[in-house]
Protein backbone atom coordinates (compact mmCIF):
# COMPACT_ATOMS: atom_id res chain seq x y z
CA UNK A 1 0.00 0.00 0.00
CA UNK A 2 2.76 2.66 0.92
CA UNK A 3 4.51 1.69 -2.48
CA UNK A 4 1.60 2.39 -4.25
CA UNK A 5 0.75 5.64 -2.50
CA UNK A 6 5.01 7.06 -3.25
CA UNK A 7 4.07 6.20 -6.49
CA UNK A 8 1.41 9.00 -7.07
CA UNK A 9 2.36 11.01 -4.29
CA UNK A 10 2.91 14.85 -5.50
CA UNK A 11 2.85 16.52 -1.88
CA UNK A 12 4.84 14.80 0.41
CA UNK A 13 8.82 15.33 0.28
CA UNK A 14 10.57 13.93 3.25
CA UNK A 15 10.06 10.16 4.64
CA UNK A 16 11.93 9.03 7.44
CA UNK A 17 12.16 5.34 7.58
CA UNK A 18 14.69 5.24 10.45
CA UNK A 19 14.58 2.16 12.40
CA UNK A 20 12.52 0.84 10.49
CA UNK A 21 13.45 -3.06 11.31
CA UNK A 22 10.84 -4.62 9.49
CA UNK A 23 11.34 -3.61 5.60
CA UNK A 24 13.62 -6.13 4.74
CA UNK A 25 14.63 -6.83 0.91
CA UNK A 26 11.12 -6.99 0.06
CA UNK A 27 10.07 -4.04 1.73
CA UNK A 28 12.91 -2.02 -0.33
CA UNK A 29 12.53 -3.60 -3.54
CA UNK A 30 9.19 -1.82 -3.20
CA UNK A 31 10.22 1.31 -2.24
CA UNK A 32 12.58 1.08 -5.08
CA UNK A 33 10.11 0.46 -7.10
CA UNK A 34 7.98 3.47 -6.44
CA UNK A 35 11.43 5.83 -5.83
CA UNK A 36 11.61 5.38 -9.98
CA UNK A 37 7.80 6.72 -10.77
CA UNK A 38 8.03 9.33 -7.50
CA UNK A 39 9.37 12.72 -8.41
CA UNK A 40 8.35 14.84 -5.49
CA UNK A 41 10.25 13.07 -2.68
CA UNK A 42 13.48 15.08 -2.02
CA UNK A 43 14.80 13.43 0.85
CA UNK A 44 14.62 9.71 2.69
CA UNK A 45 16.28 8.25 5.60
CA UNK A 46 16.75 4.75 6.12
CA UNK A 47 18.90 5.49 9.23
CA UNK A 48 19.43 2.44 11.26
CA UNK A 49 17.26 -0.20 8.50
CA UNK A 50 19.77 -3.12 9.32
CA UNK A 51 17.53 -5.85 8.33
CA UNK A 52 18.07 -4.77 4.50
CA UNK A 53 20.51 -6.22 3.00
CA UNK A 54 22.66 -6.32 -0.45
CA UNK A 55 20.07 -6.95 -2.60
CA UNK A 56 17.64 -4.82 -1.39
CA UNK A 57 20.03 -1.83 -1.51
CA UNK A 58 21.07 -2.53 -5.06
CA UNK A 59 17.18 -2.03 -6.13
CA UNK A 60 17.49 0.67 -4.55
CA UNK A 61 20.81 1.58 -6.85
CA UNK A 62 18.45 0.93 -9.66
CA UNK A 63 15.76 3.01 -8.80
CA UNK A 64 18.14 6.04 -8.13
CA UNK A 65 19.29 6.18 -11.85
CA UNK A 66 15.49 6.87 -12.85
CA UNK A 67 14.86 9.28 -9.95
CA UNK A 68 16.13 12.55 -10.37
CA UNK A 69 14.33 14.56 -7.67
CA UNK A 70 16.09 13.16 -4.20
CA UNK A 71 19.14 15.30 -3.13
CA UNK A 72 18.99 13.82 0.45
CA UNK A 73 19.80 9.69 1.25
CA UNK A 74 20.38 8.79 5.06
CA UNK A 75 22.35 5.68 5.22
CA UNK A 76 23.72 5.88 9.13
CA UNK A 77 24.20 2.99 10.34
CA UNK A 78 23.16 0.78 7.67
CA UNK A 79 25.32 -2.23 7.88
CA UNK A 80 23.59 -4.38 5.65
CA UNK A 81 24.72 -2.20 2.78
CA UNK A 82 28.25 -4.44 1.60
CA UNK A 83 30.97 -3.66 -1.24
CA UNK A 84 28.42 -4.32 -4.25
CA UNK A 85 25.67 -2.44 -2.97
CA UNK A 86 27.88 0.24 -1.99
CA UNK A 87 29.80 0.60 -5.14
CA UNK A 88 25.87 0.41 -7.38
CA UNK A 89 24.71 3.36 -4.86
CA UNK A 90 27.33 5.20 -5.44
CA UNK A 91 27.02 4.75 -9.13
CA UNK A 92 23.50 5.60 -8.77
Amino acid sequence: ALGESLKVNQSLKIFNFEACYGIGNDGCKVLADALKMNQTLTSISFACCRTIREEGWKALAEALKMNGALTSINFKCCDGIGDESCKALGES
